[in-house]
């Protein structure tokens, strides 16, 4: 039985890697067909919330989030909280530290059943305090209540709302994938990050219904 010299194995298998990058590399560019993002059906799940805690009492954290509403944080026995290189108590978070609550969500009531409770670093809040003078300027978030020709509506968390346009550079994402405008629709959560005016969007995400389709 011949063998390969292992120079010829090698090269084999370099070009073996490149055509499967190549053709992996394509069918993610081609959004417009097979690589389309699954359609989205039932109600959105959300992962969890960043914000900055305002105070404790009890089992209860109150936090405020960059989008100026703040969410009642409920912590239980099964709770589990981590941060600053292990894991934590309560007694171990204090007013001012930036926190990442996951858990069920109540839009309506505003607050977290917490499962988990991630401490963020120090420079974490001061991200969050930037994001938060900036909500409605550079980016905006909510639920889609309307959606005419080029221009999009969304109901903000602070109850107000807020329109702003898309156009052929507007950027779509769904989830971790590329996304099309014929995508959106009323009742859709999304993020959007605004071009300077806060008129015109540079990039669209969509996160999903917030109620069943």
């Amino acid at each position: 039985m011949s063998t390969r010299p292992a120079s010829q194995t090698l090269r084999s298998a370099a070009a073996a890697a490149v055509l499967f990058l190549s053709v992996a590399f394509a069918a993610a560019q081609d959004v417009g067909t097979e690589a389309q993002p699954a359609p989205r059906i039932g109600v959105m799940t959300r992962h969890g919330l960043a914000g900055v805690v305002t105070s404790i009492s009890g089992s209860v954290i109150v936090m405020q989030i960059p989008e100026n509403v703040t969410f009642t944080v409920q912590i239980s026995l099964p709770t589990l909280i981590v941060g600053r290189g292990g894991p934590l108590v309560l007694a171990d978070i204090h007013p001012g530290d930036p926190i990442l609550a996951s858990g069920d969500i109540d839009e309506q009531a505003r607050t977290i059943q917490a499962q988990e409770i991630t401490v963020q670093p120090p420079i974490a809040a001061t991200m969050l305090e930037h994001q938060r003078k900036n909500f409605g300027k550079t980016w905006t978030a909510g639920i889609v209540s309307a959606v005419q020709g080029n221009a999009i509506t969304l109901q903000r968390r602070d109850g107000q709302s807020q329109t702003f346009s898309v156009d052929e550079g507007t950027e779509w994402r769904l989830h971790d994938q590329s996304a099309t405008s014929a995508m959106i629709r009323v009742g859709e959560s999304i993020r959007v990050q605004l071009r300077p005016g806060a008129s015109a969007a540079s990039q669209v995400s969509i996160q999903g219904m917030t109620h069943p389709n």
